[in-house]
């Protein structure tokens, strides 16, 4: 591609926001890149402008992750995300993957994708009940988005990167990847090596692992990250389980859901969330609630407090706070994740003794959280997908780039610090920065890995090989 379409952008401050530096704007991209010239789809995006220009050093391209979890609504409060460096000297331009938010969104049927099936089938009825309503949920967003739904994977929205760092006439991109982000930012580094003036790649995933690997890496980091939980109550007043032995509460709950699914009454009330959660959503869902110890408070996201009044109110008979989320309309931000994972990563499993396999492997290694981890996907849900895989893993092989961060908690309960290491085996050019703490992801915490991070993008300072930080 040497030329393209101009990006048309226009203030997009909200009616309680009036943010002069926040812009958004659309670009049309081919559906399927390998058919240019056919059918097109609109990606979105939100660009919060350098607030020094006369020292911007270009675009910095920024994905949260998610899968599929909307970089636009990160982008558009910048100074309360960002460092000043980078707000200083750059264009963070969020763009929201082909799919997501201000992208067109896919749309499925919320009522199928709510049904409550177990991914950890014990019978050939179960197994039977679960490839049904992924067949049927996928059908179901073939039918409502069209042919887009084929082509989420992350090579394709590498192909939209690019496409953006055309329209924007720029001759290269800096890029800031967290969790999810990082498969995309690899894949793009492997596919535009040239390209980039700078990447930071924070909570990393190995896209080339064997499908058994990829379930037990992040299914051990996840009962680590749940033992250190309950070591740190121990020590912390603050935890509210303070005295309370956490992994005997925490499989006693779950023991209790195997019975009788314990009431969420909030959820009942609604509507939003389920109305009870058993054993497998349990495990499910406090697996995020580990992400942050303890987040800066101006992002209002929850910490290891937040999680022991959640398990000490399940315990007393409301597990509200534990509940899944429902999808309530059939352009639900839920969706994408499962629609990119199911292009992303082959099909680890054909028939129900195989799945058996992997999860008694997992549930006898990891006897606390029996490997309920996102991984568990491609193993299970993606099975019953009926759209192919097209970007499946691989060795990435980047070797001629310019030098690329790679950042990881040492204890991460999503993304294991062996990913990391694995990923680094593969992009010869990178140096491996650890945070030696917990939590899913180091930049946004604001301590010294995310100052480390500010001054490889801004002045291209790479932190020493083997540099372990404490925050």
């Amino acid at each position: 591609m040497a030329s393209g379409p101009a990006i048309q952008w226009e203030n997009c401050s909200t009616a309680s926001t009036s943010l002069p530096l926040l812009d958004c704007g659309e670009l049309q991209v081919p559906i399927d890149w390998a058919n240019p010239e056919g059918d097109q789809v609109t990606v979105g995006m939100a660009r919060y402008r350098a607030s020094n220009p006369a020292s911007k050093l270009g675009i910095l391209i920024f994905n949260p992750g998610g899968p599929g979890a909307p970089a636009s609504q990160v982008v558009s409060v910048a100074p309360y995300v960002f460092g000043s460096g980078l707000v200083e000297h750059f264009d963070i331009i969020g763009l929201d993957p082909r799919g997501v938010g201000l992208s067109s969104p896919i749309q499925c049927d919320p009522s199928i994708y709510n049904q409550r099936v177990s991914n950890f089938p014990t019978t050939e009825a179960e197994f039977g009940t679960m490839l049904h309503k992924y067949s049927a949920l996928g059908q179901s967003c073939g039918n409502l988005t069209g042919p887009l739904i084929a082509h989420m994977d992350s090579a394709s929205v590498a192909r939209d990167v690019e496409a953006v760092r055309i329209a924007l006439g720029e001759a290269q991109l800096s890029f800031l990847g967290l969790s999810y982000g990082t498969v995309l930012g690899a894949q793009y580094a492997q596919l535009f090596p040239r390209n980039i003036r700078a990447m930071a790649l924070d909570g990393n995933m190995d896209h080339n692992e064997a499908r058994t690997y990829s379930l037990l890496v992040p299914s051990a980091a996840y009962e680590t990250e749940l033992l250190r939980f309950s070591s740190w109550c121990a020590r912390n007043s603050s935890c509210v389980l303070h005295g309370t032995d956490v992994l005997q509460l925490f499989d006693n709950l779950t023991a209790q859901a195997d019975q009788h699914p314990i009431a969420a009454p909030a959820c009942s009330a609604s509507g939003a969330c389920r109305s009870d959660v058993t054993a497998e959503e349990l495990r499910d869902n406090l697996r995020n609630w580990l992400s942050f110890k303890d987040p800066p408070a101006q992002l209002g996201l929850s910490g290891w407090v937040d999680l022991s009044v959640a398990l000490s109110q399940a315990s007393a008979g409301n597990a509200t706070l534990l509940s899944t989320q429902l999808a309530l309309d059939a352009s639900s931000l839920l969706f994408p994740e499962l629609a990119i994972y199911c292009l992303d990563w082959a099909r680890g499993s054909q028939s129900l003794p195989e799945v058996r396999n992997k999860q008694r492997m997992t549930a006898t290694l990891m006897p606390h959280t029996r490997g309920v981890v996102e991984a568990n996907m491609p193993q299970v849900q993606c099975l019953g997908w009926p759209f192919s895989v097209r970007n499946p893993e691989h060795n990435a092989q980047i070797n001629n780039t310019t030098p690329i961060l790679l950042v990881n908690a040492q204890y991460d309960p999503l993304t294991s610090l062996a990913w990391a290491v694995g990923l680094q085996d593969q992009i010869r050019t990178s140096v491996l920065l650890t945070r030696a703490g917990d939590g899913h992801t180091s930049y946004i915490l604001r301590g010294e890995t995310s100052r480390a991070i500010d001054a490889y993008l801004v002045n291209l300072t790479l932190p020493a090989p083997n540099t372990v930080l404490a925050s």
